[in-house]
């Protein structure tokens, strides 16, 4: 079976890819794949909106993804940005990357490790 990892960088005002993938991501893992879904840059704002508002396009598919485990992480960086790091720690969600304080300066502290997960074998899936 092969390896997806799934980068979900889709803005708030934007929910079909999210919804879109996350339902990819699960097909995928019903037939048997390893798959692996991180929310990075605007997309990490989805994780609170997806906990908080169960009537919410996105809801549905977030929580089966959660519920597989198929959520791996979040961009620690992108979200301490948006000043949600806190939100999604809460949620259980795993950040990856930078912290609050690297939010206000410069450096590069993005999660998650694309070489990393190439390395292991997954194939990128883009979703912007």
């Amino acid at each position: 079976m092969s390896k997806f990892a799934f980068l979900i960088n889709s803005p708030p005002d934007n929910p079909g890819p999210v919804a879109n993938n996350l339902e990819y991501a699960r097909n995928l893992d019903e037939a048997g794949h390893e798959v692996t879904v991180y929310f990075d840059g605007q997309a990490t704002q989805w994780i609170p909106e997806a906990e908080e508002n169960p009537d919410g396009v996105v809801h549905e598919y977030y929580v089966e993804a959660k519920d597989r485990g198929l959520i791996a992480g979040a961009c620690g960086y992108c979200a301490a940005f948006f000043e949600i790091d806190d939100t999604i720690d809460q949620a259980g969600i795993a950040l990856d990357g930078g912290t609050r304080e690297d939010a206000d300066g410069p450096g590069d502290h993005h999660g998650p490790d694309v070489a990393h997960l190439v390395a292991e074998g997954y194939q990128l899936i883009n979703v912007g």
